[in-house]
């Protein structure tokens, strides 16, 4: 990715500002947290709408960026059902053993696991607690991108439900297989 300086709109003040790069070094902070730390589905004591809109913002720095909510145990305790994801489309070329990704699968869901090992026809891809890989391949075709990012929202089960059909982010499977 190329370095692009960050450039302050007329409408984005101070606050907002800061407060999008200190969710940056709290993201940097989330993934390199040690698991041990995360023994149950990782949450936070942050409201669903104040993580969305700040993925959200996130998000708008880059128009390849996407915002997706995971929903599942799978991916535990990286992430679940109450985690944001922040993907970044990216060239299926470039793709490494051990990013997590986000693609649409056989039935058409949308679900995020990590790539195990590439093959002549796609990569294999497994849920952390998946016991076998998933039972298709990620391949240029279904990949929509790598996560870069992960939000965790204040656990509560009705949080996508009464976000409303336009607030509502797109949701990726942490399926078992």
């Amino acid at each position: 990715m190329k370095n692009a300086p960050l450039v302050e709109s007329k409408k984005t003040t101070l606050g907002q500002t800061g407060r999008t790069w200190l969710m940056a070094v709290g993201l940097g902070l989330a993934v390199f947290a040690p698991i041990a730390a995360l023994a149950d589905m990782p949450s936070s004591g942050v409201p669903f709408k104040q993580a969305l809109s700040d993925a959200r913002q996130v998000a708008a720095m880059n128009p390849t960026w996407h915002v997706f909510a995971a929903h599942g145990e799978s991916m535990e305790p990286q992430f679940g059902s109450a985690s944001l994801l922040l993907v970044s489309e990216s060239a299926y070329e470039s793709l490494q053993a051990g990013m997590v990704v986000v693609y649409r699968d056989g039935t058409g869901d949308l679900v995020a696991h990590r790539l195990i090992q590439l093959t002549a026809t796609g990569w294999v891809v497994k849920g952390v607690n998946n016991d076998r890989p998933d039972p298709g391949l990620v391949t240029a075709q279904n990949l929509q991108g790598v996560v870069f990012g992960i939000l965790h929202y204040q656990a509560d089960s009705d949080a996508l439900a009464m976000a409303g059909p336009v607030a509502r982010p797109d949701v990726a499977y942490a399926k078992r297989y």
